[in-house]
């Protein structure tokens, strides 16, 4: 069997236990929290949806090749990544409402996805080198991130003993398994990854920056707290990297594409982990 068939069995598997395991960290009582105060879901709902925007606007920047114009207009597509919630959880800052985005957002992506692709494509013609077939992409959608959310939510409601026994082994082979996954991707566009890895280093560094400026202009617009605003962020610098890969690789069968949301996944990482850190000494958490 070759790297390529194994990455097509290999990708929609992990993507369906990863977003199980995100629909497992919701429960009724973090809908009740967001209710309470619904400001700061509803502007990181719809805030979300300029990030084409910004990606947008660093490709009229550094204007990179099409492959990698087209790599970063499919993340800036994707809802937001699961990691967020951990993310949120090492800042202290509101879980319960990054949960319920990065799950919503996930919902939303069946429709959300196709249409932002949609529009991206025909906004920067010249850069996009796909066609999205829509139909195909709302069905995978709906079987990789809303089947998959809505199994984990009924696994916390009826098995309410099962996560507290088995989340955190199951959240560490979720990320054991991606970096398998980013591991085998790395090495079937091995090639790719030597040419052009600074190009897409600058182009995901610049995009994660101007999304991290983006929550933050809506934080201060919308009056929202500290923890909320800094909640948005977090969610706006994590795409949904396990999502981009599936459509990538099983949709759009453009392997490169992966490499780049891999790439993603990692500068995020290097970002996001440093900026929580002074975030929580400045704010004195």
């Amino acid at each position: 069997m070759s790297l390529q068939s194994i990455l097509g069995i290999a990708i929609p598997i992990i993507t369906f236990f990863l977003m199980t395991i995100v629909g497992m960290d919701l429960t009724a009582n973090d809908f009740k929290k967001v209710a309470n105060t619904p400001k700061p879901f509803v502007v990181g709902t719809f805030g979300q949806y300029l990030l084409p925007f910004c990606a947008w606007m660093v490709l009229l920047l550094l204007k990179p090749t099409p492959a990698v114009a087209s790599a970063m207009i499919l993340v800036a597509s994707a809802p937001a990544g699961g990691i967020s919630n951990y993310y949120s959880y090492l800042a202290r800052v509101n879980v319960a409402l990054s949960v319920v985005l990065t799950t919503v957002s996930c919902i939303f992506a069946v429709v959300s996805m196709p249409f932002l692709l949609q529009l991206s494509h025909f906004l920067l013609p010249q850069t996009t080198s796909y066609y999205v077939p829509l139909k195909i992409l709302f069905k995978q959608l709906i079987s990789l991130l809303v089947i998959p959310v809505l199994i984990g939510f009924a696994i916390r409601h009826f098995f309410p003993t099962f996560l507290p026994k088995y989340g955190k082994i199951l959240k560490w082979i979720g990320f054991l398994a991606l970096g398998i996954l980013i591991g085998l991707i790395f090495y079937e566009t091995w090639a790719l990854f030597i040419a052009s890895w600074r190009n897409i280093l600058v182009t995901a560094t610049l995009f994660i920056l101007f999304s991290l400026v983006l929550a933050y202009l809506l934080g201060l617009l919308f009056q929202l707290d500290n923890k909320n605003s800094f909640t948005l962020l977090i969610a706006y610098g994590t795409r949904n990297t396990a999502i981009t890969t599936a459509v990538a690789v099983i949709i759009l069968h453009r392997t490169e594409y992966a490499t780049f949301a891999a790439i993603y996944f990692l500068t995020e990482a290097i970002i996001i982990l440093p900026t929580i850190a002074v975030f929580k000494r400045l704010a004195k958490i």
